[in-house]
């Protein structure tokens, strides 16, 4: 058993050491690595299970699995944050940010738990004094229902909106436009805002879904290895997952190409469908701050949904800007839980 236990512990590593390396390698060449970096939460719960095992009996193979853990550590601070004191009260030059896929609010116009209002009432109260954020970058809010009750609760006098993508914002735009997807319903769209501490560029994103809740839930809960339809569905979500990885891959090229050129300093937020340890994170956080690593604390996870431990909604700041708070508030009108930001422009 012991034998058996050492050599669990040694495939759980290699495949660990696998995980990391898929936020280098591009998908549309090998996307195999990218389904590694996925699973990557559940490979740390499991190195952290041998570790405390092995320290409990008191063998010195939990060295094995404490230094997989430290040479991932950069991707350990993307799922757990350790910023305790996180500055939550108003301060007078911060600007509020937040990012929320709301998923067609179907909690809104669904009839359960709380009533629609009260869900609503729930995310106003998120900005007792200012009554709603600075800038809000909305996701998957295609129907006109949907546009139009938002601006029924916050009211803000700009917006902009391509396809099922907003930015809401109390600040003028300068200029704005669009990142083109090809054959795609998904979107991002950027604008220059004109903010007391100067001119930026805000992007709200929405990148390639992967489509494979329904899927990979109908495949586990009727598992059974002897089946051959189970094979046939464990085939169809990596045919999925394949599909929308290397669609989404493209997708967060063009972004970053698109931020690479911008003449202000630079806000990305959205739902990129992908966690810490893709590809897509990779290349779209680079020479950004990740408001969760700067201020997040626990795990903050932002996808409501059925598959758990998934942080795949962002607010990624150029690092002129001074990042003052992280908020991942519970609501019920999604799948997906907000992000909200409090951050100010440095000198």
């Amino acid at each position: 058993m012991k034998l058996l236990l050492r050599w669990a512990n040694i495939l759980l590593i290699l495949v660990t050491l696998l995980a990391y390396l898929s936020p280098h390698i591009n998908p549309l060449k090998v996307w195999h690595f990218s389904f590694l970096g996925l699973a990557y939460p559940f490979l740390l719960l499991g190195n952290l299970l041998f570790m405390f095992f092995w320290l409990w009996r008191k063998n010195r193979y939990f060295l094995f699995s404490a230094g997989c853990i430290l040479a991932g550590m950069g991707y350990f601070s993307g799922f757990i944050g350790w910023h305790l004191f996180n500055e939550n009260k108003e301060s007078g030059d911060a600007v509020s940010v937040m990012t929320y896929n709301v998923a067609g609010l179907r909690g809104y116009f669904s009839k359960k738990g709380k009533t629609g209002d009260g869900r609503v009432k729930d995310f106003k109260n998120l900005f007792p004094e200012k009554g709603k954020p600075d800038i809000f970058c909305v996701q998957e809010a295609y129907r006109k229902n949907v546009t139009e009750k938002l601006q029924s609760i916050f009211h803000f006098p700009y917006f902009h909106k391509n396809k099922g993508v907003l930015i809401y914002s109390k600040y003028p735009f300068l200029d704005k436009g669009a990142v083109a997807f090809e054959k795609s319903d998904n979107s991002c769209v950027w604008a220059d805002l004109k903010t007391p501490q100067g001119t930026i560029r805000v992007y709200s994103a929405h990148l390639q879904s992967n489509w494979l809740t329904y899927t990979a839930l109908k495949v586990a809960e009727e598992a059974d290895l002897r089946e051959k339809k189970t094979w046939q569905g464990i085939a169809q979500v990596m045919r999925l997952y394949k599909r929308a990885v290397i669609k989404r891959a493209a997708q967060a090229e063009k972004i970053a190409a698109h931020m690479a050129k911008s003449p202000h300093p630079v806000l990305l937020c959205g739902d990129l469908n992908d966690t810490p340890v893709s590809y897509v994170y990779h290349i779209l956080s680079k020479n950004l701050q990740d408001s969760f690593c700067e201020k997040g604390f626990g795990f903050d996870f932002t996808f409501a949904g059925k598959i758990p431990g998934l942080r795949i909604d962002f607010v990624l700041a150029d690092r002129q800007f001074e990042i003052k708070s992280h908020e991942v508030p519970h609501l019920e009108l999604s799948d997906h839980y907000p992000v909200l930001v409090k951050l100010s422009l440095g000198d």
